[in-house]
């Protein structure tokens, strides 16, 4: 097995799996990902993830390799917030929700954290074609609901208003519809008073 063999099956895609490379190549000695990886033509994303060196060049790769290095998970909280244009920084770390445990990754790529959510609220997800790759990122309604759900000190107006929020932005995204029928599978009071707050902020901004 040589680095020009490999490379021709797993050019372009962002991140895969020891099971991945195992599949394509049954008998594939893992010593060979050591020795690529001390020459430069492989990096670790983490345990059993790894990615060409020259890949994940774009937003759209890291999100995909968020969704594949802790799954299931999909892109939410702050990230979603930058990904729809809801808050004017640059997001430093992608943030993902998971049904798994807490927890924080920081790779030669980047900085992946996940925030766990019992499996009943893990929904309200779509899947993004960008780059030929399948993204799992939150809905605008259950991004919202999830930043709610893990800030529960976000009680007023001040609060949210700290953020820095493109109230504008939100309100043209969200879908009062979609966010009524959502915000009710999370059967929190407290959720829906806050919810209420950020609502009243969000319903008096001007409209583009």
């Amino acid at each position: 097995m040589n680095i020009l063999e490999f490379s021709k099956i797993f050019q372009g895609i962002p991140v895969f799996s020891t099971n991945d490379i195992e599949k394509r190549f049954p008998g594939f000695e893992r010593e060979n990902l050591l020795n690529w990886q001390k020459k430069g033509y492989l990096l670790r994303v983490r345990n059993g993830w790894y990615s060409l060196a020259d890949e994940i060049r774009t937003l759209e790769q890291v999100y995909y390799t968020a969704n594949k290095i802790y799954a299931p998970s999909y892109i939410s909280l702050e990230s979603a917030f930058a990904h729809y244009g809801w808050i004017p920084e640059g997001v430093f770390t992608l943030t993902s929700i998971s049904t798994r445990k807490t927890t924080l990754f920081d790779t030669p790529k980047g900085r992946f954290s996940y925030a766990s959510m019992k499996p009943t609220l893990f929904f309200g997800y779509r899947i993004i074609n960008k780059e030929g790759y399948g993204i799992k990122m939150a809905e605008p309604e259950k991004a919202l609901l999830d930043f709610l759900y893990f800030h529960p000190k976000a009680q007023e107006e001040d609060d949210f208003e700290s953020y820095r929020f493109n109230f504008p932005q939100m309100r043209a995204d969200i879908r009062s519809e979609q966010l009524e029928a959502y915000s009710a599978l999370f059967s929190s009071p407290s959720l829906m008073k806050r919810l209420s707050t950020i609502n009243k902020l969000i319903d008096n901004a001007q409209s583009y």
